[in-house]
């Protein structure tokens, strides 16, 4: 590879890495780097072609959209996480948001620390089944968290490679019909991932805050009220953990019961952040493999075109639409490798979930009563929530691998037979250009599309709506074995 290949494409990661960590010092760096004429080759033709590559990328870059415009509300959101690396923050907001961020990862922490310590000194199955739950949904909320902030450099690998497939789906067509569908498309994706943002971000922040009243409500009622000094009967907590310290005082009980509360918020934003960047990631690739399935059996005309130029416009089209598809697949095995592990986890952790829930809900006595009303209602919400959870997963794995099966369909409905294969040059403005078999190039895309994309949750858990739809059929059969054995 030519010097100038490797300077062009160090300028190139360059521009992208400032684009997300600082948008305004990205402006005059980009327009400095496009305003720069590259220098006269003076080696060999390979040094021409690349250099005219690298000349092509600086132009289209003027034109094409960014990514960062499609996904900025995620990179907010991160960023206020202290997961994606920002510079646009003064060093004030960077120091709160760093201290509040430990805050609640400390308090989750403890948390967690204090709920294992209650489950081994009490052990029983009532017991077993209301807190390993709660455990395993707090071990995975803390783990998200804190692994994609150990791991920020890897999210922002991601998001450049992302940022490449978005220019290369770019310039599969630059006609302006082209660049409307795509915007379309990104559009879509935009709303999607904002709408997933803020329904889930809401619903867990709700879910877990309405967890955590629930017990003040309940202890609040007349009859867990000491009628001779006004004070409570019981101290109830949010979630069963053990306390070094006397709970009577009402001084502790305050401080414990808002360490549990910052706990609850603590592992509903952890989720959040993993869960909105890994679907926002695969509602994008979604819209962009849509978007390869929508421009390729667009229709060229072969009676009104010349020949020649539309082999050219053809070829083209069909070898951008092998680079683009190529780097789609790398990036989707990138970011398998950096979610396996927290998607094992989070796997292991819905199933415990729906099962213990399931068994939970299976024993309460039935009553019209306060506290049998909130628990019912609190477990649906534990429920329901970790089934869309998992659902949100297993439909867009689905859908990336039914979309990037039709790529085989639509290659081969783009009229590729009625080029003249025979002929090993054409003509194009006056210029004699030699091309490679078309026949070839759509073999090799049709190839590669006909191997399934498979999106996995660890080393065994396979994300699709038949293993949705298996995992919900496994927890009810396994909470209703769990009140078979608690009834003998």
């Amino acid at each position: 590879m030519c010097v100038q290949s490797i300077h062009s494409r160090m300028n190139r990661g360059l521009i992208l890495y400032e684009s997300f960590k600082c948008p305004k010092r990205c402006t005059s760096l980009s327009l400095t780097l496009h305003c720069m004429a590259p220098p006269t080759p003076l080696l060999s033709p390979n040094m021409n072609r690349k250099s005219e590559n690298a000349k092509a990328w600086r132009e289209d870059a003027i034109f094409l959209d960014s990514l960062q415009h499609y996904i900025a509300y995620l990179l907010r959101i991160l960023g206020y996480t202290r997961i994606w690396p920002t510079e646009s923050f003064s060093l004030l907001k960077m120091l709160l948001l760093t201290g509040t961020t430990i805050i609640f990862i400390s308090a989750l922490f403890l948390l967690l620390l204090a709920e294992i310590l209650m489950l081994t000194m009490n052990i029983n199955l009532k017991l077993f089944a209301s807190v390993i739950g709660v455990i395993s949904l707090h071990c995975t909320a803390l783990t998200k968290w804190c692994y994609c902030i150990w791991k920020n450099r890897k999210i922002v690998d991601l998001v450049m490679k992302l940022e490449k497939c978005h220019v290369l789906c770019q310039r599969i067509d630059k006609s302006d019909e082209g660049h409307r569908i795509y915007r379309n498309e990104m559009e879509h994706a935009r709303k999607y991932s904002n709408l997933f943002t803020w329904w889930w971000g809401g619903s867990c922040i709700y879910g877990v805050l309405h967890w955590s009243v629930n017990p003040f409500f309940l202890g609040m009622a007349p009859d867990q009220i000491n009628s001779i000094n006004r004070t409570l009967k019981k101290r109830i907590f949010p979630y069963i953990a053990w306390y070094p310290v006397n709970i009577d005082d009402t001084y502790n009980y305050a401080c414990l019961y808002l360490m549990q509360v910052l706990a609850a918020i603590s592992s509903a934003l952890g989720t959040l952040c993993y869960d909105a960047f890994y679907v926002t990631m695969l509602i994008v690739i979604c819209m962009q493999l849509q978007y390869i399935n929508a421009i390729i059996p667009i229709k060229i005309n072969f009676d009104n075109v010349p020949c020649s130029e539309t082999t050219f416009i053809l070829e083209d089209k069909l070898k951008k639409c092998v680079d683009c598809h190529t780097e789609i697949l790398k990036f989707l095995k990138m970011l398998q490798i950096f979610t396996g592990p927290a998607m094992f986890l989070q796997c292991v952790d819905t199933l415990s979930i729906l099962c213990l829930v399931s068994f939970e809900a299976s024993v309460i006595k039935i009553a019209i009563d306060m506290e049998s009303i909130m628990k019912l209602l609190a477990l649906l919400e534990y429920f329901l929530l970790s089934a869309f959870e998992l659902f949100a997963f297993c439909f867009c794995a689905t859908q990336i691998e039914y979309l990037g099966l039709q790529i085989a369909h639509s290659v081969y409905s783009c009229r590729w037979e009625l080029v003249d294969l025979k002929k090993k040059t054409y003509v194009v403005s006056g210029k004699q250009i030699k091309h490679c078999n078309i026949g070839r190039t759509v073999q090799i895309i049709m190839m590669q599309a006909q191997r399934p994309i498979v999106l996995t949750g660890g080393p065994f858990y396979v994300l699709s709506m038949e293993t949705f739809r298996v995992i919900m059929s496994v927890a009810m059969s396994n909470s209703l074995m769990l009140r078979t054995m608690a009834s003998k």
